[in-house]
């Protein structure tokens, strides 16, 4: 037995497991990249205070959670709200679906202090949806 630690293991293989575990090719496709446009980007922020290319002060958390938590919340939470409903094979509804699952299971630890709370680059930019 061959014991590997999740630090060391990180949250990409369960991405991985969880996206083959997907029926609809073209829909695994869409979300594989909506994980890397959004989830390790927002993951990073939050726990390294990575924003794009530079380093910013991370955001405070009201419940500490590791990477792979808040991976596997999004997950579970897209497993519930993702359906089998023809418009579901549409990209931009899938967008908007991973956006709405992102902020809500990966942005619920976050604190919002009564000075706001600075949001990374990639969710202000024009081209999200």
């Amino acid at each position: 037995m061959v014991y590997v630690d999740s630090r060391n293991l990180g949250y990409k293989p369960y991405i991985y497991t969880w996206l083959n575990s997907r029926a609809k090719q073209a829909e695994v496709d869409i979300l594989r990249g909506l994980f890397e446009k959004y989830a390790v980007p927002s993951v990073d922020w939050i726990l390294e205070g990575i924003d794009g290319e530079e380093l910013v002060r991370r955001p405070k958390q009201a419940v500490p959670v590791t990477n792979l938590n808040m991976i596997t919340q999004l997950c579970n939470l897209l497993n519930a709200t993702i359906t089998d409903h023809p418009r579901m094979s549409d990209p931009q509804i899938l967008e908007a679906i991973f956006i709405f699952c992102t902020i809500w299971s990966l942005g619920g630890c976050v604190c919002v202090r009564s000075g706001g709370l600075r949001i990374p680059y990639w969710w202000r930019s024009p081209h999200t949806c």
